[in-house]
């Protein structure tokens, strides 16, 4: 089990922790210029994962099976309009009692479901035996994770991140993978899984939608756009990447 949390962590919490400590940085050497790029490329990461998420959990809805059905669109609708009521209430702000309801914390909280699921394959090969896929998932992943620092990072915009907004949103978008790891050998229900890649996709797609509404502006729209589609581009080809390595799409 140790070594299941282990490949977790490798995989999930250090490039995620790493990839938000890349973001902060490049945040306060970069011109104020660059802020609606940036804003673009976090929007591109949460867009690429969106879809991928998606996908996952369609493939595991039968046509048949209307419980499937039931659990993706009641999981959707939980999560998206869920979302979008809650802020509707004035839940979510900018004050400091609501940071943990802010939307770099939705993000994390996407990522981490996300996560999960990645954290599912790597254990699942590992329990397999499968040493030299699982290592191949663990760096694949690793790279593919760390991108999704910017996702937080960028989405946070002029909202200062504290050194323990830091940490916890490192843990709530890493730590997931860990979990992923360890249940993989418990044996995980087919609508449990369906049920978090699109409770994740639900809370990215109201990301996406609040990040443009808030920053695609008259002046920042090429840079929006330019944005969004490196975001777009850097997790295609780091999951290409995997996919040409391993086999297994991310």
């Amino acid at each position: 089990m140790l070594e299941l949390v282990g490949l977790g962590a490798i995989a999930g919490v250090i490039p995620v922790y790493l990839g938000i400590l890349v973001a902060l940085w490049l945040g306060k050497v970069l011109p104020r210029s660059w802020e609606g790029g940036l804003i673009g490329v976090a929007t591109g990461v949460l867009v690429y994962l969106f879809f991928d998420l998606m996908h996952e959990a369609v493939e595991l809805t039968g046509a048949r099976d209307g419980i499937s059905w039931i659990i993706f669109l009641g999981s959707l609708g939980v999560s998206l309009v869920g979302l979008v009521a809650l802020e509707s209430s004035q839940v979510f702000g900018g004050r400091s009692g609501n940071r943990v309801l802010s939307l770099p914390y939705m993000i994390a909280v996407g990522m981490g479901l996300h996560n999960l699921g990645e954290g599912l394959a790597i254990g699942a090969s590992y329990a397999g035996g499968e040493w030299a896929l699982s290592m191949l998932l663990v760096s694949g992943f690793g790279l593919h994770n760390g991108t999704e620092g910017f996702g937080i990072v960028g989405a946070a915009g002029k909202m200062p991140i504290l050194w323990r907004d830091v940490l916890l949103l490192g843990i709530i978008a890493g730590v997931p993978t860990c979990v992923g790891t360890f249940l993989s050998g418990q044996g995980v229900s087919p609508y449990f899984t369906i049920s978090f890649y699109t409770l994740a996709a639900g809370s990215l797609l109201y990301v996406v939608l609040s990040l443009t509404a808030m920053s695609y502006t008259a002046t920042r729209r090429l840079q929006m756009a330019i944005g969004i589609f490196f975001g777009i581009s850097v997790m295609y080809v780091t999951a290409m990447v995997l996919t040409l390595v391993s086999g297994i799409r991310s």
